[in-house]
């Protein structure tokens, strides 16, 4: 079977994780949507209500569902730049040109700066977490936020994986009602690779990653405030939370020790602090197509985040820019075993040595 893929339902615990309270224990109001950039779209249509400046401070390595957001609700955007850490470079001058700033962690590590955060919540600023990166990280959601979204598709097997939070005060708005058929896609995506990972069909690989990208296509086309269904909220309100978190750091943790080192394969993040639990394991590569290859052809097929959005005038980020043109992650996740993470170590060895 490969290593990676799209997530398969998963079998949950009886008990709750208390995942509500890990995102936001204060929150004023919380709402399942039916992805998370529906949430994003809550949030904004809920802050429009009383911001009539309409104008985004968004970061520039983001995806194409986030800033497309920001475009439907008629935002002015301006961006900023990351550097190869991924940290975020804040312009302090814009600060008083704008009244939304979202913040992002990358592949599960939170690199922003929380002064420059604070800053711009005190001169009145609305601030919006998405934490769809960091969705499984102990550290939870910075402080100094009105809004948090997040989308957990990345974390589990879900239909719907959307959740919106607001700090202070109930939602202003309501979701519209879930679209049914793409629920339906969904489902039948997640029930499929259920199937493949329980036989390692590979034709039943193909058609599971078919109807996935059959309802993402749809969901750019259709999002809105699409509330979420139950059994997707039952699920993410049941997962096995704290398995999940282990099993994930343990197999960062192994690839981080037992990777070969070359500076043309770099980890983004050689250091994995205790308050972090990793979505992707991210690199940089100068030879990014040749190692994607590789790693396909071994059954473990890497993944791009992410193609540059339509809406961003790369060239005017050169961080980013670089990002985009040599970032690429493999799994880690709590499916795979540290017998898996051996065997992408021995991949990544064999390139090296081709090298």
């Amino acid at each position: 079977m490969e290593i990676g893929g799209f997530f398969p339902y998963e079998k949950n615990s009886s008990e709750t994780n208390g995942y509500i309270d890990l995102v936001c224990p204060d929150a004023g109001d919380v709402s399942h949507l039916m992805s998370g950039r529906c949430a994003i779209y809550l949030c904004l249509q809920d802050s429009m209500l009383t911001d009539t400046k309409r104008t985004a401070y968004l970061p520039a390595y983001t995806c194409e569902t986030v800033s497309g957001c920001f475009v439907k609700a008629g935002y002015k955007i301006y961006y900023y730049d990351v550097d190869q850490s991924l940290i975020p470079q804040f312009d302090d001058s814009l600060i008083d040109k704008i009244s939304f700033l979202l913040i992002c962690g990358y592949y599960g590590f939170s690199t922003f700066d929380t002064d420059f955060v604070r800053t711009c919540r005190d001169r009145g600023v609305t601030v919006m977490q998405d934490t769809t990166h960091t969705a499984f990280s102990p550290s939870g959601p910075c402080p100094d936020t009105d809004y948090i979204a997040v989308s957990l598709r990345k974390w589990m097997g879900v239909t719907s994986g959307g959740l919106a939070f607001k700090r202070t005060g109930r939602f202003g708005v309501s979701p519209v009602p879930a679209d049914k058929e793409h629920l339906k896609i969904r489902d039948k995506a997640l029930r499929t690779r259920e199937e493949y990972e329980k036989t390692g069909d590979e034709a039943l690989n193909k058609k599971s990653a078919d109807a996935f990208w059959e309802a993402e296509w749809m969901l750019r086309e259709i999002f809105d405030m699409q509330e979420g269904d139950c059994e997707s909220l039952q699920t993410i309100l049941h997962y096995p939370l704290a398995d999940a978190v282990k099993k994930r750091r343990d197999n960062y943790a192994y690839l981080l020790e037992h990777l070969p080192e070359n500076p043309s394969v770099r980890p983004v993040f050689p250091y994995l602090s205790q308050d972090t639990c990793p979505m992707f394991f991210p690199f940089l590569c100068e030879d990014r197509e040749a190692l994607m290859k590789h790693l396909a052809a071994a059954g473990i097929p890497p993944k791009v985040y992410w193609p540059v959005p339509p809406f961003i005038d790369i060239e005017k980020y050169p961080g980013a820019h670089y990002v985009y043109d040599h970032i690429m992650s493999i799994s880690c996740d709590q499916r795979f075993t540290r017998d898996d993470m051996q065997r992408v170590a021995d991949v990544f060895r064999e390139f090296m040595k081709g090298r």
